[in-house]
């Protein structure tokens, strides 16, 4: 598995607006990289004890869409082999452009 560190060269596509859809694909790669993300985030935190209502103040939500989101998380853990939650105590995470789980996200 590659690895690479914060996706800096998706960052500089987005400082060229001569190329929109160059920006407008560093942005999806962003999301998802964003989304990976946050998911280790909330399943670290579940583990160092934060509540939901912790996390979701965090986060700007309800503790009820904490519940959707470690739901969806536990199931997207148990039905992709693929699925790879980073790890944050690395500044390491897995390369998202090279996935096949990307369709399945765009799909949201």
């Amino acid at each position: 598995m590659r690895v690479l560190k914060f996706p800096r060269r998706l960052i500089r596509k987005l400082e060229t607006p001569d190329l929109p859809l160059e920006a407008l694909e560093a942005i999806r790669r962003l999301r998802r990289y964003l989304d990976e993300l946050e998911a280790a985030a909330i399943l670290k935190a579940r583990e160092l004890g934060a509540s939901s209502a912790d996390i979701g103040e965090a986060l700007g939500i309800t503790r009820q869409a904490v519940y959707n989101r470690l739901r969806t998380l536990e199931q997207r853990a148990e039905t992709d082999p693929e699925f790879v939650i980073p790890d944050l105590d690395t500044e390491e995470i897995p390369d998202l452009e090279t996935t096949s789980t990307e369709t399945k996200l765009d799909a949201r």
